[in-house]
């Protein structure tokens, strides 16, 4: 029988597309890339207000001014193929991105980069002595001052690398420490401004701080550390021996006090926060953990189980640190739909595609795999000794290993031998059959597992007829792996070797996907594929219930016990 359909379309899978030439902004390129730019601005920051010293231009400092030039000029010839954000969307069109430059920081840079660049070539270098030449270059070199407008670039690239962060505590203490870093670079300006002010009085002939500093005028590194000190006393409740001593000086200070007054309280208050949150971060933990002993002691819990529940809670609070699970992101909830069923899909998709059903979902129908990444899965803490199921039970969902080591034993009793491991995957009847355990699983180290609930599943799957019949073909087929085990060898750990779960894959595979793929819902819509005759035939029966296929193996069963 030759058929053809055409399928609604469904949910789009979302992919961000670069374009050949394009930068992304958050690649390792651009982080690093921005990196460098950060100490430059940082070497700017510190250098450009000390030109009010006069120091001698070694080559060193002739290098960096010809190094940060050009770094400065390929970034903004790369700011025309660089990717934004814009309302939380990542642009990554040519012809979208260069309008957004010349309308942000393109000033920015042309009035930064062109005097430089203009400076550069001093005719002074060159051993010429222009007269209004001059004057105009000693006016480039003051618009050397300009490069500080990079400050502006200095927060979003803080930003940028900040993301990379995942610990709180780190977090925390890199904020604490930009605080102190502001107060030093506060610091260094206002202690080049005094120098400056204190070398003009003293050149128009004025009594100035300089003579309070006694013979070491002429040393400027100790001029320098002088100024300093002086800054950081108006912040501080501390006194030295330079004091303001003319109209300009005094007038300095008061402008130095009042600012100081109003910054240095910002930033104290700032410090206070971060050093409290870094103690509550310890703090509420420690306070839980007593409580804890106290509890137990107080109900005469025995040693032994009250090391197990510590040691447990110990590692659970660990792993809750290093680990942040969607519960405790509020702001997730502002989330669209398919931004959720995104980032759901991201998580875990690594875990349960090892799986070659799931692969196979994964490779020809993803937009399932989103929709049962977001809604059929389930993450289950374990500690040691704990007891995953016992024989008998129902069984209820399919089970991956994300970490940790666990012991099965069979109803004969017989370990199971290599024992469950990482990215394993066990009790796969559970999704095609109604199952009972068919024997006792133990956790042997610390770890979590991913559960995949059968009703959900089947209840995902059903909504197209595509992967829904794909499902079932599997399910028979899986089915008669079943019956040809005998019932004493059944159990919840089903390998490769076992059933020959890769075959069974490829053998649906082959009849719904053909080598010309004229089936597929990778792009939310189905363009129409053809059905063959055979197995395939039954794809047509609407079944209310994936377990309905349970019937073939309940048969089946029946009538080799009655054989029996």
């Amino acid at each position: 029988m030759l058929g053809r359909r055409q399928g609604t379309s469904l949910l789009p899978v979302l992919a961000a597309t670069c374009a050949p030439g394009i930068i992304s902004p958050t690649g390792t390129y651009r982080m690093l890339w921005d990196l460098l730019g950060l100490l430059f601005i940082l070497w700017d920051t510190f250098m450009i207000p000390m030109q009010v010293f006069d120091f001698e231009k070694d080559a060193f400092l002739s290098s960096m001014d010809w190094v940060t030039l050009f770094y400065w000029t390929l970034d903004m010839i790369q700011s025309f193929f660089t990717g934004y954000f814009q309302e939380g969307v990542q642009v990554m069109e040519f012809r979208r991105i260069v309008p957004n430059y010349l309308k942000t920081w393109f000033v920015v840079d042309l009035v930064v980069i062109g005097p430089e660049w203009f400076t550069s070539f001093s005719p002074d270098g060159f051993g010429l002595d222009g007269v209004g030449i001059g004057r105009i270059l000693r006016l480039g070199r003051a618009m050397r001052v300009l490069r500080l407008l990079r400050l502006l670039k200095l927060r979003r690239i803080v930003d940028a690398l900040l993301e990379l962060v995942e610990s709180e505590y780190t977090f925390t203490v890199i904020n604490l420490l930009k605080l102190l870093f502001a107060v030093l670079v506060l610091n260094h300006v206002i202690a080049c401004v005094w120098y400056l002010v204190g070398r003009q009085t003293m050149l128009a002939g004025l009594h100035n701080w300089f003579e309070m500093s006694g013979e070491y005028v002429d040393d400027q590194i100790y001029m320098y550390f002088t100024s300093l000190h002086w800054s950081l006393t108006q912040f501080t409740p501390a006194s030295m021996n330079v004091s303001a001593a003319n109209r300009s000086e005094r007038v300095t200070s008061i402008l130095v006090l009042f600012f100081a007054m109003v910054a240095f309280s910002s930033i104290v208050g700032h410090i206070t926060a971060s050093m409290a949150h870094l103690q509550n971060l310890r703090g509420a933990q420690m306070k839980q953990f007593w409580l804890l002993r106290k509890y137990m002691k107080q109900r005469h819990i025995r040693r032994e189980l009250q090391l197990r529940i510590t040691k447990f809670l110990e590692y659970k609070a660990q792993k809750e640190h290093d680990t942040v699970h969607s519960s405790s992101v509020l702001i997730l909830e502002q989330l669209s739909e398919p931004l959720r069923k995104e980032l759901s899909y991201e998580t875990v998709v690594h875990w349960i595609a090892t799986h070659p059903f799931f692969s196979a979902v994964n490779s020809k129908m993803p937009v399932f795999m989103h929709r049962l990444c977001h809604s059929a899965l389930i993450e289950i803490a374990l500690a040691s000794g704990d007891i995953v199921f016992t024989a008998g039970h129902e069984a209820k969902q399919m089970l991956f290993i994300k970490q940790g080591d666990l012991q099965y034993i069979g109803l004969n009793r017989i370990v199971l031998e290599p024992a469950l491991q990482q990215q394993e995957s066990f009790v796969e009847p559970a999704l095609w059959v109604s199952w009972r355990h068919m024997g006792d699983c133990k956790v042997l180290s610390p770890g979590e597992l991913i559960g995949i609930c059968n009703d959900i599943f089947a209840k995902e799957m059903c909504l197209h007829h595509l992967p829904w019949s794909f499902c079932k073909m599997y399910a028979v087929e899986f089915c008669e792996r079943l019956n040809a085990i005998a019932p004493e060898d059944l159990s919840d750990v089903l390998r490769e070797d076992d059933v020959g779960t890769s075959k069974m894959v490829d053998k649906a595979l082959e009849e719904f996907f053909p080598e010309t793929p004229e089936a597929s819902v990778q792009t939310g819509r189905q363009k129409g594929f053809h059905w063959k005759t055979g197995r395939t035939s039954f794809a047509f029966i609407e079944l209310k219930r994936l377990s309905d296929i349970n019937t073939i193996f309940v048969e089946r069963k029946r009538e080799s016990r009655m054989r029996m």
